[in-house]
């Protein structure tokens, strides 16, 4: 999630308790968090979700999605997200911690995967009838991501039958800038059959914070061989490619990478697909 982004959820849920009866409560909870920022301009607000929390009685998750203008200056921009508020018959709050665990309950919400999640234009290796169904948000920059999604692709690579990987792009810019470009060119030479290349931006020395396109792609094709130009990147597919990953991302609430689905439901551990392997 961008740093504006994490700014407009810690608004829209500032203030620990609320009183609540009903879901035109939430609505009307949200909304007057937001109207008091002068800054903010309110479309829409609705209650996209709401889901039983594993383990805890009397407390509902509410997946409410945010439809605003935010003016800044003299710019003002259109903005959705998505954010979750617990709820219980009374209460209202934007934070809840299971007290035998310590572990934050925003951790064990599963939103519905959306009906289109395992789309042919997402898969990346893999069968699309293999036994088994990762889905995996990534960043090729990500550090985390650079220890895990090189093993996860290799898995679902050598075992077609057992691992179908669907891969989305989630480039965080604001933590690297440079992965957008990285994710550009792994779109593009997914596209062309590339695959070497799509694995070896996991591996690419490039600094995260580098933003010159030019150089960037100078990097790509000398430690890769793959030449590529920004006109390239910049074609409207790829565009709206990124654009519906990045929407994706926000109906499964996903805020950072590597995250990873297996069959359907998240796995903390990143690791389930191990089991889904075969042994000889």
């Amino acid at each position: 999630m961008s740093s504006m982004l994490k700014s407009l959820s810690i608004m829209m849920i500032a203030g620990s308790l609320a009183f609540a009866g009903g879901d035109g409560d939430v609505i009307n909870y949200v909304k007057r968090k937001l109207s008091r920022n002068p800054q903010v301009a309110i479309n829409d607000t609705r209650i996209e979700d709401k889901l039983p929390i594993p383990g805890i009685k009397g407390w509902s998750a509410y997946v409410v999605a945010v439809d605003i203008n935010l003016t800044r200056g003299k710019k003002t921009r259109r903005v959705k997200f998505e954010d979750i508020l617990f709820v219980s018959s009374d209460l209202i709050t934007s934070e809840l911690v299971d007290r035998k665990t310590g572990r934050d309950v925003r951790s064990m919400i599963q939103p519905k995967m959306p009906k289109d999640i395992y789309s042919q234009e997402h898969l990346l290796y893999g069968k699309p009838d293999a036994k088994h169904k990762i889905v995996l948000f990534s960043d090729p920059l990500c550090p985390f991501c650079r220890m895990s999604v090189p093993d996860l692709m290799k898995a679902a690579r050598e075992h077609p039958d057992d691992i179908a990987l669907y891969y989305y792009h989630l480039p965080l810019t604001t933590i690297h800038p440079a992965s957008e470009t990285l994710v550009r060119v792994m779109l593009l030479a997914q596209k062309e059959g590339k695959m070497d290349i799509v694995e070896k931006m996991y591996q690419i020395s490039v600094d995260p914070d580098l933003k010159d396109e030019k150089k960037i792609l100078e990097i790509v094709k000398k430690e890769t061989g793959y030449s590529v130009t920004p006109e390239q990147l910049h074609q409207q597919w790829i565009d709206k490619r990124l654009g519906r990953d990045r929407l994706t991302s926000r109906k499964l609430l996903v805020t950072g990478t590597p995250t990873v689905f297996a069959d359907g439901k998240k796995d903390v551990t990143r690791e389930k697909y191990k089991s889904f392997i075969k042994k000889k």
